[in-house]
Parts: C-alpha cells; structure tokens; sequence
C-alpha cells in the first residue's frame, strides 16, 4: 500500500519577517522619528517635508495592501503622524492682543503677475500691501490706491505699498531676494517683502534653486532681521513649507503672525495636493497679529495673506 506524500514548504525568511506583528510595530513607530530627527535629517529632511502628505498617503496605501490588519495599524500611524506635522504649524499660537490704536493691517500676495488680481488687493484694505511676481501694470494699478510705494523689477520683482511714507534701504541682490523698507507708521518699522525661489523643480517656469541654495539665502535673511534695531515685518512667498527647518529658523526668533487663528495652505493650484503653507508674515517678538487671514487672488497661484500687527497691548 503506498502512502500518500506531503511536501511541506518553509515560509522563506522575508516573509515570516514581514508577518511579525514586531515588524510592523517597529513600522508604526517609524514615521514619530521625524519629529525628533527633522532638522537632524538636513537637506533630504527639507526635500521630505516639501512632499510629505503625499509620501505619507502613499505609504499607507502600501501598509494596507501588504499588511492586513497589522498593515492597517501601521496605516493608521503613518497618517496619524503625517497629519500631526502638517496641522501643527496651521494651529493657532496667539502671542496676544495688538495694543489699541497701535495696530497696522499688513498684506502680502504673490499675484503671478495676474493683473486680475487688482480689485482683490485693492479690497484688501491693508494698510501695508506686499505684492510679489509683480510687474509694472499691476504697480500703475495700486499705485493709484496707494499714495507710497516702492517697487523692484527684475526677478524677484516686488512692491511695497502703503497708507504711510516709506523709504526703500535695499532692493534684491544675489544674496537678497526680495526688497527692505522703512515704514513710518504710528510705530515705525522696517519691512521685509522677500520671494524666495523655489527649492524644487519648477517645470521651466519662474526661477528657481537648489535646497541648498534656498536654506543659505534663509539664513541670509535670518541674519539681517537679527541685526536690526527696531521692529521688523517679514513677509511675502518664502517658499519655506511649514514643515520644514527654513520656517524653524524664522519662527525660532520671530512671531508667525498668521497663527493668530488656524493657518492653512497658500499654494493652491499644482501643488494643491502637498498642502504647502509658503507665504508667511513674521513680526519681531513683542508684537502681535490679530485677525490673520487667507484671501482669495483670481488667477494666481497662491492665496494672499493678512492680519493686524503691532506692539503687544
């Protein structure tokens, strides 16, 4: 009588790995390390925080696919914690109150050069209007609204317009992209209307730089607030995500105005999809920003931005 003869197969090594409830706990766990490691990471840490929400949506997918169940927790850890990074620059981080009567509404918008931006910035009422991609029509246009102005062409071309007298200390230079102004308001201060370029591929559109490049042109920047005496304001298209160590440095000696309230993305065409917060207002510490805002501009790329700044009441 013959008998019948069972061949069992070993699972191979990488798959028993793979179906360790271990191995995806150590997956979970592994997307919290951007937190403590961000900065740590340098360049490939900037690049990442540029494309994290869609990295992180792809990854997930991923778990799930090949995971089951424990791919689902890790799924789940993996959105967690990309969700945490992206919303937490968005949170509100009231510093307080502007003083009464000390108050200045402050306004920047990167236009694309869209004249169909006007009655946008015009309805804006700011009393101090940053207006980056700039070109000479739009500068005819609010120059009529705004009895001072100031205005670099080139690339960066930008302009400063404003309710009260101001002076320009330096237009954009190879190491300063974007221009410096004395604003005399009730409380005096100098403005910085920058547009950083892009550290990431623009398809041969605009101008643009390495990561490199961009975080010493930031740190440039960085260093001349550093050295100013008085109140300073720096706004405009930074092209430095929330997420990213650019915008640490800056928020490391400066106030974000803008979380007055719950921030949220300003690029918002193409680059819809990776949530990217790069238009900013930063004001010195000891000032304020009360009803931060996003508002719409027709045909350009990015929202604009504004809120009231001052000295703290």
């Amino acid at each position: 009588m013959e008998r019948d003869t069972v061949t069992v197969t070993p699972p191979r090594r990488g798959h028993r790995i793979r179906s360790s409830p271990w191995f995806w706990l150590l997956l979970a766990a592994l997307p919290w390390a951007w937190f403590p490691l961000r900065d740590a990471l340098g360049l490939v840490g900037d690049v990442l925080a540029i494309v994290l929400p869609v990295v992180a949506v792809i990854a997930a997918i991923a778990c799930v696919v090949s995971g089951r169940w424990w791919g689902l927790v890790t799924a789940v850890s993996v959105l967690l914690a990309a969700t945490v990074a992206v919303v937490g620059p968005w949170t509100p981080d009231d510093a307080g109150r502007v003083r009464a009567g000390a108050g200045v509404t402050v306004a920047s918008a990167n236009v694309t050069g869209r004249s169909s931006t006007v009655p946008a910035l015009q309805a804006a009422g700011a009393d101090v209007l940053v207006v980056v991609e700039n070109d000479r029509g739009i500068d005819t246009a609010l120059s009529a609204t705004y009895r001072f102005h100031v205005y670099a062409g080139g690339a960066p071309a930008v302009g400063v317009y404003s309710r009260f007298p101001v002076r320009l200390l330096d237009a954009p230079g190879p190491d300063f992209p974007g221009v410096r102004a004395a604003v005399d308001a009730p409380t005096p201060f100098v403005v910085y209307g920058l547009h950083v370029p892009r550290p990431w591929w623009t398809g041969g559109f605009g101008y643009q730089s390495t990561p490199a490049e961009h975080h010493r042109l930031v740190e440039e920047v960085d260093a001349r607030v550093a050295r100013e005496p008085g109140p300073v304001v720096v706004t405009g298209d930074l092209n430095s995500t929330d997420r990213a160590r650019d915008y640490r440095l800056l928020d490391a000696g400066l106030v974000d105005a803008m979380r007055d309230g719950l921030a949220g993305p300003t690029s918002v065409t193409q680059w819809r999809a990776f949530l990217l917060r790069i238009d900013h207002l930063f004001v010195s510490p000891g000032w304020c920003g009360d009803g931060a805002h996003r508002f719409e501009l027709p045909r350009s790329d990015h929202d604009g931005i504004a809120a009231t700044v001052g000295p703290c009441g």
